[in-house]
């Protein structure tokens, strides 16, 4: 059948259902391998064009016009520490992104595996080559507004941040207040609360994610933040002082290039 449901590993204890199975054509000119994750916006698949060429293709399930208006943006971007975008594509009244195939893990995969941090030049290692990629997207005029571990990956030692779903360009990012084109709770910066959503909500999202480098977790429980308003995960942010990491010196061998 054209459509199928598969089950394919996430990691060892885990599966995830994805709509297309091993050898499906959703798009023409592609051959999906195998789905390798999904979230809010939609599925991703390892593929392979007809000419051999392996990519990712990104199906676009929610928010078609957020997703598409930041890809559309971000498809001409070249920079080592960003993920390529090459293509948008509708068919059969599907919308799909074409993008660069990542081998390596996501950063928040490499947190699953070590709660407590990492040590600091490992840390160092994923964090300096993010800020190389925010900074070009900086430099060209668009804040990409969700960046998070996961969001974050390894290919053979080379940092590249994803997902540009809900970029924008600089002078338009501000917003109604709707929380879910603003990024996840955890790293949203207390300008949103006033309406700002330029760099600044980048900024505060790096800092956020080199904490829970050093500490394994962000600085507030997910507990806590979830079952609470925007309002109040905003005061929370900008009001309380979350506990300092433990900061280990040594190299524990889990930076990107290892």
């Amino acid at each position: 059948a054209r459509r199928g449901t598969r089950l394919w590993p996430k990691n060892r204890s885990e599966t995830m259902k994805f709509t297309y199975a091993s050898g499906a054509r959703p798009l023409e000119g592609f051959t999906i391998q195998r789905g390798v994750g999904a979230g809010g916006f939609g599925e991703v698949y390892f593929a392979v064009s007809d000419a051999g060429k392996e990519v990712a293709l990104k199906r676009i399930q929610r928010n078609l016009d957020i997703e598409l208006r930041g890809v559309t943006q971000c498809l001409n971007l070249k920079h080592p520490h960003l993920l390529s975008l090459f293509d948008i594509r509708c068919d059969d009244g599907e919308a799909w992104v074409v993008m660069e195939r990542v081998q390596g893990e996501s950063l928040r995969d490499v947190l699953k595996r070590h709660p407590s941090g990492l040590d600091l030049p490992d840390a160092t290692a994923w964090f300096e080559q993010m800020i190389g990629g925010v900074q070009h997207l900086h430099q060209q005029g668009i804040v990409h507004r969700d960046l998070k571990p996961a969001n974050v990956f390894s290919d053979q030692g080379v940092v590249k941040i994803g997902d540009y779903g809900l970029s924008k360009i600089m002078s338009a990012s501000r917003h109604s207040g709707h929380t879910e084109s603003i990024g996840t709770f955890h790293y949203m910066a207390p300008e949103i609360g006033r309406g700002v959503y330029g760099k600044e909500v980048d900024i505060y999202a790096l800092g956020i994610v080199l904490y829970e480098l050093l500490s394994g977790s962000p600085p507030f429980p997910s507990e806590r933040l979830r079952r609470l308003a925007l309002a109040e995960i905003l005061r929370i942010i900008r009001e309380d002082e979350p506990p300092t990491p433990s900061i280990r010196l040594s190299s524990g061998g889990h930076s990107p290039r290892n």
